[in-house]
């Protein structure tokens, strides 16, 4: 049956405060109705006393309501008891949904429910107010429910009907009507004569017989037609389907709560006689009760016209009260109930009347002040009835007028008329109180002041029971409806209280509704609270499908949580719900903040319920939880006891072998092995492997819980070629899982638990969850799943939180997936620095195919050296070659200068190949090139299964200071080695080794020009030894250089054994004179072309440099030396100096890319020199090891990069590949920058010597002597040839001899030069020229003849050109005296 439905809720008010009929009928009229489904008349004129049009009225009314009665009485009416009120809100709920909430998801509030009416959210409340409505009684204080007309109906077929019709005029009803009724002797009378089409004989006369009716009673009258469907139309068709449907919808509004069949009304009418019916209706009010009010409203409003004055009426009326001689009878009297009302002929009663009728005409502010004037008079006779319902109608007039007014304005009058009908009437008015309650919270809605419904609602009295429930509900949705925001927090306190109120009247449906509201929307709150987290929670579903148990666990809600959570469980238990009572016990256990005794309590209640219900539970969901079959989680129950962060949860790999284990992306260059690009974690094993799974589990309460029976719940998806080859009836399980007996966990303990996976065949392996006992006895499941990541792509998902799908854990099991196995062995954790000891790297292959390729990484490859692995059966194999390799190799026979072609290629050394073709740091196949030394290990082919691999490993204390050197071992069973360029997966193994060095010796280098020859250097090593109680013994000194070669200065005292005692220093002098050949300067010249190819052609350089020719500089300082040349030390001192300078490039040169260094640069430069001494410990641990100092710079003028920044002849290219022409320049700017940062040292590009060559007399008698001298000009560039000219000057010539000649000290001669003083030379790269000079000395001795100036230009000056090229002119002085021995 259609509920119904009030657009407005003024209309509400309106319909409860019409007007109303009483209607009296004869027995044949009855018997018209009976056929129609209607016990009497009025029933069938009911459906069209609503919304009676009376715009023929002659009044300002549009529709107006009527309500027909068939009685009238006014009787004592009982207070409600609690009992009776309960009953009628249960006869509300039970036809009603009682589980839906359609304003509350778990997402929150949703905004579209919220505009509809909270009615359709509780619809037994809009059942509850009609049905209370209907009840209403009349009463002596107010004129609403007393009949303004009296409706007599009389049928056609009577014999007689005028005197039926007066025979009814003389009824009982009509009597109590006049004598008790609010009208008295005014009451209007109405007739209707009715003619029933089921006695055809009547109608040729009913028109007479109306008119008679009519001649006898006046024009209050009106001729109805009725039944005219004699026929009878079946009952099936749309016509007498809607006809039917018109008498229902009145009865379910006028009688919600009564039980109506699917009755057929009107079966005998038709639309002719509906709109007969309506017609009726409408003429009976437009012609009679309506002028009939209009008239009594003029006739009241004359008559109390003095009372509604003012003062000056009450005055008058005051002083004839007190001082008048005759005393005036009372006008009240003692009501039904006890109350004191007035005489309805009194002026209180009548001023009550005329704005009781004023209301029903819809006259509100006419109506409101006359309420105002007569609750004056009622207050001032303590009628206190009357005058609550005075106050009552003062602020329904107040709100029926569209105005908004304030609170005070009308709440007080609400206030007022609820207190005097509960607590100063003779006996508590409780159904009138409640009337005036549900009145006010109509109209409230009706103007959406929802801010005061609250306040309103709880005025409900509390003895109420199911009503102030109801009370409780409705102002919680109010709470909902606040115009600015859901105030959800207050809307959970008054449903938790509305819940409370059912539960103790016994209804335990909407207790529960009430507090599943209070989870949803305190997880609401607390989501909306804590909105702008960056990290995702992780999921711990409710039984709402929300986190709700979760959140208010974590909150200062959580007593309100485990309250909601014990009561909703309880009443499950009670309607025998055990699944929802196990799972609402269940998430009691979800909060810390609970004291432990309820803790406790709730743990044993939760147990105790679980083995009450067991039996009532599916014994084969047991089963497969046993056997841990497919979709067994779901039959168990999450508990939120423990939590498991799936964040912390670790899947290792062979977790009994050493080191970090991973899939990574190797690249060559040098780089560290990194994650994929795609950041997931490829989790994955080989055949066979056993395979960790750490999960953190916390115990969030304060009382200790165990876990038994703790294991994994996966799933194992085989591969194809596994299934083929074990057969679909293959019984042998495809994996294996531990479980741990028992986990015990104190209150608030974090643990560690540890459950191994042992996979037997290919395929993928997921876990879905963890399961286990929760104290031995309640079986329990937790979902594993990673929470996805937090999105930023978008705008959207930057503003709103959006994340990516949670995934499962698991890992892939592949057959072809290498599983090699490392062990390091005598690593060191403590050197002293330039020290070296011998480690090993153990691989042994433990999957049934081989190894092609293995990787070793190292992030301080200055820290290790490498050798050349080996295949080893035994430990005694193994053994013999670890002794048999040694770092340094010692030899009687070293030579003092040596040279080698050795490869000057800049490759990467950070990067080894084990196993599986070589390559160079360009990902090209390394090998021997054609007369070079080659210093790359060699590699096995592979490794196959169970094979073991030794590789040698020496360690060295490069710097000073606590280090974590890191090391990656990747493997893969293809040939990936090829693919190093563009990168390739390998299974990889990381290790950290934490080493501190000590210091031993302090090596620093220092050079001095030499005064004989300019073009040599005099360059020193300072040695400290910073050892407290130890000696050191210095091996071998070795000078690598392509230019030069380093000849010690012995004296006489230098001893054949150098030995340096504790915090002793010892300087070594050598010196370093340049090779007599013809110098190409090869690396120089093509980093030149290299560096402008880079900047400006369009395609990058490719080719690697040349081959160099070092020359090796021994000075044996011991009893041996060592072999320099020897292939480990060699590759070992290469990939230092490597690493050095790779480091060194990548600070000078930052805008240039790191992998174009080994086309831009080479290894040794050939005017460089490297120093390596080697030294061993005396007495003691007998330790050995070497100190190296790299590219000492003699201060000779060879800085070649600025050549690099001059255009060539076909000029730049237009672009560089993607940059910008500005780029360009930054990046030529930079290079310049560096190169002028070393402009500050004093570098000679020519210098000029001499030396005496012989002295004569040039006459005995004459003391006059003439010196030959040597005049030796020498070149220092490599690069240019200098046409120069060299003028020597004499001290007579004294303009310029303070700027030529430069400070000295000793004896001094007068001396001049003679003969030719201009020389004109030209000097070629790297050479001299020697020009002959003669000294004219006045007596013999020592003097200073370094007295002269050098101008000179380069031969090809096109370079000058460049504005970041060096000048190529230069004017040079001497910078030192050149003294000569003038003797004979």
């Amino acid at each position: 049956m259609p509920r119904p439905t009030l657009a407005q809720k003024r209309d509400f008010v309106a319909k409860a405060f019409c007007p109303r009929a009483l209607v009296l009928s004869t027995p044949a009229i009855a018997d018209a109705c009976a056929v129609n489904n209607c016990s009497t008349f009025a029933d069938l004129l009911a459906p069209f006393g609503q919304d009676v049009s009376t715009q023929s009225a002659p009044y300002f009314l549009d529709k107006l309501n009527i309500k027909f009665t068939t009685d009238f009485k006014i009787e004592k009416r009982s207070t409600h008891s609690r009992t009776e009120i309960d009953d009628l809100v249960h006869t509300s709920v039970l036809d009603s949904d009682q589980t839906n909430v359609p304003f509350l998801t778990e997402h929150g509030v949703d905004p579209s429910a919220l505009s509809s009416d909270t009615s359709v959210w509780a619809p037994w409340y809009t059942l509850f107010r009609q049905q209370w409505m209907t009840t209403m009684q009349p009463s002596e204080h107010e004129s609403f429910m007393h009949p303004v007309a009296c409706v007599l109906v009389a049928s056609g077929s009577e014999d007689d009907p005028v005197g039926a019709l007066r025979i009814l005029q003389a009824h009982a009803a009509v009597n109590r009507v006049q004598t008790q009724g609010f009208s008295g002797a005014n009451v209007l009378f109405y007739y209707v004569l009715v003619h029933d089409g089921r006695d055809p004989g009547v109608l040729q006369t009913i028109d007479h017989t109306f008119d008679q009716v009519r001649r006898a009673f006046g024009q209050n009258s009106s001729l109805l037609k009725i039944n005219s469907n004699t026929d009878l139309i079946d009952a099936d068709t749309s016509e007498q389907s809607k006809i039917s449907s018109i008498w229902a919808n009145t009865l379910s509004t006028t009688q919600p709560l009564d039980p109506h069949p699917d009755s057929v009304f009107g079966s005998m009418l038709n639309m002719r006689d509906v709109t007969a019916l309506r017609d009726t209706v409408k003429q009976m009010m437009v012609r009679g009760i309506v002028p009939h009010m209009q008239y009594m409203i003029r006739v009241l409003s004359d008559q109390t016209a003095n009372q509604r004055r003012g003062i000056t009426g009450r005055l008058f009326s005051a002083g004839r009260r007190y001082f008048g001689t005759a005393a005036k009878a009372s006008n009240t009297l003692t009501g039904v109930d006890g109350d004191t009302y007035f005489r309805y002929d009194s002026a209180e009663a009548q001023m009550r009347k005329l704005a009781d009728y004023s209301f029903m005409l819809k006259d509100f502010r006419f109506a409101q002040s006359v309420y105002q004037v007569a609750r004056r008079d009622f207050q001032s006779e303590k009628a206190w009835k009357c005058y609550a319902g005075a106050q009552e109608m003062v602020g329904v007039c107040k709100l029926m007028l569209e105005v908004h007014a304030t609170r005070a304005e009308f709440d007080s009058n609400f206030e007022d008329a609820v207190t005097m009908y509960l607590h100063k009437t003779h006996a508590p008015c409780q159904h009138l109180a409640i009337r005036c309650i549900i009145i006010y919270y109509e109209l409230l809605k009706h103007h959406k002041l929802y801010s005061f419904a609250p306040t309103t609602l709880l005025r409900v009295p509390n003895s109420s029971g199911a009503l102030r429930a109801m009370a409780c509900e409705q102002a919680a949705y109010a709470f909902l409806k606040f115009p600015n925001r859901p105030e959800l927090r207050k809307f959970s306190f008054y449903a938790m209280l509305a819940a409370q109120e059912y539960q103790r009247a016994g209804i335990a449906s909407l207790a529960h509704r009430c507090l599943r509201m209070v989870r949803l929307s305190l997880g609401a709150t607390l989501a909306t609270d804590e909105s702008e987290s960056s990290e995702k929670p992780v999921n711990d579903k409710s039984l709402d499908g929300s986190g709700t148990s979760r959140a208010l666990a974590s909150s200062n809600w959580s007593s309100i949580d485990s309250y909601i959570n014990h009561e909703l469980g309880t009443q499950c238990m009670a309607a025998q719900d055990y699944d929802h009572a196990l799972q609402y016990f269940m998430a009691l256990m979800g909060s810390d903040q609970i004291p432990p005794k309820l803790q406790s309590k709730y743990l044993q209640e939760l147990l105790q319920l679980y083995l009450e219900s067991s039996d009532k539970l599916d014994l084969e969901s047991e089963k497969e939880l046993a056997a841990g079959l497919d979709g067994a989680q779901n039959k168990r129950v999450e508990l939120s006891v423990p939590t498991i962060d799936a964040r912390m949860t670790r899947v290792i790999m062979s977790p009994d072998l050493e080191g970090e284990d991973g899939v990574l992306e190797w690249r060559n260059g040098g780089p560290a092995p990194s994650a994929l690009v795609n950041g997931s974690a490829d989790h994955r094993c080989s055949v066979g492997e056993s395979v960790a799974v750490l999960l953190v589990v916390k115990n969030p309460l304060t009382i200790g819980i165990t876990l038994n029976g703790f294991t994994l719940d996966c799933h194992f998806d085989a591969a194809l070629d596994a299934k083929a080859t074990n057969g679909d009836e293959s019984e042998s399980p495809a994996f294996a899982i531990t479980t741990v007996d028992t986990v015990v966990l104190e209150g608030g303990q974090t643990s560690m638990v540890t459950v191994t996976i042992t996979t037997h065949c290919a395929g993928r392996l997921t876990i879905r969850g963890a399961t286990y006992l929760l104290c031995d006895i309640l079986p329990t499941y937790k979902t594993l799943k990673m929470p996805g990541k937090r999105l930023n792509d978008t705008m959207e998902q930057r503003v709103t939180p959006t994340y990516s799908a949670d995934t499962q854990l698991g890992f892939q099991v592949d057959a072809s997936f290498p599983r090699l196995e490392a062990v390091l062995e005598d690593f060191p954790d403590t050197l002293m620095s330039g020290s070296m000891q011998r480690a090993l790297i153990r691989l042994t292959n433990r999957t049934q195919q081989s190894c092609q390729s293995i990787m070793l990484w190292l992030s301080h490859p200055s820290f290790f050296d490498v050798a050349s692995p080996q295949l080893v059966d035994t430990d005694e194999a193994s053994a013999e070659l670890a002794e048999s390799q040694s770092m340094y190799v010692y030899s009687d026979n070293v030579e003092a200068t040596s040279e080698v072609l050795t490869a000057n290629v800049l490759r990467d050394c950070s990067m080894f190949v084990l196993a599986g073709p070589a390559i160079a740091s360009d990902g090209s196949a390394a090998g021997t090139e054609c007369g070079v030394k080659s210093h790359a290990l060699i590699p096995v082919e592979t490794l196959g299964p169970g094979e073991s691999l030794l590789v040698p490993v020496w360690i060295r204390g490069d710097r000073v200071g606590a280090h974590t050197l890191s090391m990656a071992i990747g493997a893969s069973t293809t040939q990936s080695t090829r693919a190093l360029t563009t990168g390739c997966k390998m299974r990889t193994r990381k290790f950290e080794i934490d080493l501190v060095v000590t210091p031993s010796l302090r090596v620093n280098a220092f050079v001095r020009p030499s005064v004989q020859n300019p073009h040599e250097r005099i360059l020193g090593i300072e040695i400290e030894n910073v050892q407290s109680g130890l000696d050191i013994q210095l091996v071998q000194s070795t000078f690598t250089s392509g230019h030069y070669e380093l000849l010690p200065l012995r004296t006489g005292t230098t001893p054949r054994v150098v030995q340096i005692g504790s915090k002793q220093t010892v300087n070594l002098m050598y010196k370093a004179r340049p090779r007599a050949r013809d110098v190409q300067a090869q690396p120089e010249q093509f980093t030149i072309s290299a560096l402008q190819q880079y900047i400006f052609a369009k395609d990058k350089p490719t080719a690697v440099p040349a081959p160099i020719r070092l020359v090796h500089s021994n000075a044996v300082l011991g009893h041996q030396g060592i072999d320099s040349t020897h292939s480990s030390l060699q590759a070992y001192i290469a990939r230092s100096q490597a690493h050095r300078r790779r480091t060194m490039l990548r600070n000078a040169y930052p805008l240039i890319p790191e992998k174009f260094h080994s086309a831009l640069f080479p290894l040794y430069e050939t005017f460089g020199i490297d120093f390596v001494l080697f030294w061993s410990e005396t007495g003691g641990k007998g330790r050995t090891g070497h100190h190296s100092i790299t590219g000492i710079d003699l201060g000779v003028p060879h800085d070649y990069i600025n050549e690099a920044l001059t255009p060539p002849a076909s000029g730049a290219a237009r672009m560089w590949l993607k940059d910008t022409e500005h780029d360009r320049q930054e990046l030529i700017q930079s290079i310049a920058n560096r190169s002028a940062a070393s402009a500050h040292r004093t570098e000679r590009t020519l210098d000029v010597a001499l030396r005496l060559t012989g002295v004569r007399r040039v006459s005995e008698a004459d003391a006059l002597c003439v010196a030959d001298i040597e005049v030796s000009v020498y070149n220092h560039s490599w690069q240019h040839a200098y046409n120069a000219t060299l003028r020597l000057i004499s001290p007579s010539e004294s303009d310029q001899a303070s700027e030529t000649k430069p400070e000295s000290s000793g004896p001094q001669a007068a001396w001049t030069w003679c003969g030719v003083t201009t020389h004109t030379l030209s000097v070629d790269p790297l050479g001299s020229v020697c020009v002959q000079a003669q000294v004219a000395c006045s007596a013999l001795g020592i003097i200073d003849v370094g007295m002269w100036e050098l101008s000179a230009t380069a031969v090809n000056a096109t370079a000058a050109t460049s504005p970041y090229a060096k000048s190529l002119e230069c004017k040079l002085h001497p910078l030192h005296p050149s003294f000569i021995n003038v003797t004979i």
